[in-house]
């Protein structure tokens, strides 16, 4: 055997092997390759579904987006929605037309500070625009805040026309209430003043009339007072003020009347809690006449008395009770109207002036049970804080 033949020999094993490796590789390569072209195509459906996916939640965001859009659009009320960081994220048209310089991403406190003028409780504000809004406010998740405002101008000023239409009409009611009160006492007085002129009157005659005449006077007088007390309701200015003073000036000043009528009055003072408040004077002592006074016209003489001042840290209570013929119940829901008296001689303002001048300091009073089983009046005042009982002169009205 030739040398190119034993060669030729050696290499065909060789070369049959290389096929069959090619051959499988080949077979190999092919198969990956229909793996790969089956997960391409199975990746690109899936980026086509999650493509499709992304646009249908996108036209589902836009959707409720503008439908969002369109309900605060829709919406009577101003609404803005406020980020956790205090930036204003949505508001409607009303909301824009209420509130100057509102911008998407300002503070809200910024725009707040600008339009706000003051604040007369939790929910109700007036604006700079002299507009009134009441407020609701709803915390979010994220920190956020969503306010709702209604603009309620025209509904406030409606009821203030309608209480100044109700005030006429009680007004009117009062001065013919009042003018029939007073004509009884001046029709006596100036029958007494005319006999004064006569010649003949004996020192005796002259004397009872002109007694007569000045009972007239001061009682048309105490109507025309009461009716004053009464028309100015709240209407005082306010100064830091001790109950405890106030309470023994007004003692002091009925004390002749006390002392004739031969009353025996029990004062019980709270010496240790603070008394001040922030109130007019006059008008708290005349609170206090006034219950002292209406005690004393329904008593007999040596009648019984109890004055009681009693403090807490917020709020004081003023007691008067005797030991007279009390309140008939069928009576007592009544007792604080103008005009309203069981007396024939009362002007029946004493009890509506202490009602008003109370409620225009922020308290209340009403009837309780005394423990003389006559009348019982509890007076509800509240106390100053220990800044404002430090200041001077406030000036304000209440």
């Amino acid at each position: 055997m030739s040398a190119t033949t034993a060669r030729t020999t050696d290499q065909a094993p060789t070369l049959a092997q290389a096929f069959s490796e090619f051959y499988s590789l080949s077979e190999r390569l092919s198969t990956a390759s229909g793996r790969l072209e089956a997960q391409f195509t199975e990746l690109t459906r899936e980026l086509a579904r999650s493509r499709a996916a992304r646009q249908s939640e996108s036209r589902q965001t836009k959707q409720l987006t503008d439908r969002l859009s369109a309900v605060l659009e829709a919406m009577p009320a101003a609404v803005v929605l406020v980020d956790g960081r205090d930036r204003i994220d949505r508001f409607n048209s009303v909301a824009e037309e209420l509130f100057e310089g509102l911008r998407w991403g300002r503070r809200w406190g910024e725009v707040l500070q600008e339009n706000l003028l003051s604040r007369s409780g939790p929910g109700d504000w007036l604006l700079r625009g002299q507009q009134r809004v009441n407020v609701s406010l709803k915390p979010l998740a994220d920190g956020g805040q969503i306010l709702v405002m209604i603009d309620t101008t025209e509904q406030r000023e409606l009821e203030e026309r309608l209480q100044r239409q109700s005030r006429l009409g009680d007004m009117g009611e009062m001065a013919a209430q009042l003018a029939h009160q007073i004509r009884t006492p001046l029709a006596t007085a100036l029958l007494y003043g005319g006999q004064l002129g006569r010649s003949n009157l004996s020192a005796a005659q002259r004397s009872q009339f002109t007694d007569k005449l000045v009972e007239g006077l001061k009682h048309t007088e105490k109507l025309v007072s009461d009716m004053l007390a009464f028309s100015r309701g709240g209407n005082f200015i306010v100064n830091p003020v001790s109950l405890r003073s106030l309470l023994q000036q007004a003692i002091d000043m009925l004390a002749p009347r006390l002392q004739s009528q031969g009353v025996e009055l029990a004062l019980t003072i709270d010496e240790l809690q603070p008394d001040r408040m922030l109130g007019n004077r006059d008008a708290l002592v005349g609170v206090i006449c006034n219950l002292l006074d209406n005690a004393l016209n329904h008593c007999d003489r040596g009648a019984r008395i109890a004055v009681s001042l009693l403090l807490s840290p917020a709020d004081a209570r003023v007691v008067v009770e005797d030991d007279g013929p009390g309140i008939p119940r069928d009576v007592r829901e009544r007792i604080f109207d103008p005009f309203f008296t069981t007396r024939e001689r009362g002007t029946g303002l004493g009890l509506s002036v202490v009602q008003s001048v109370v409620f225009a300091h922020g308290g209340s009073v009403n009837t309780c049970t005394s423990q003389f089983g006559g009348a019982c009046f509890e007076v509800h005042l509240p106390l100053s804080t220990a800044e404002e009982a430090a200041q001077g002169p406030q000036g304000e009205s209440v």
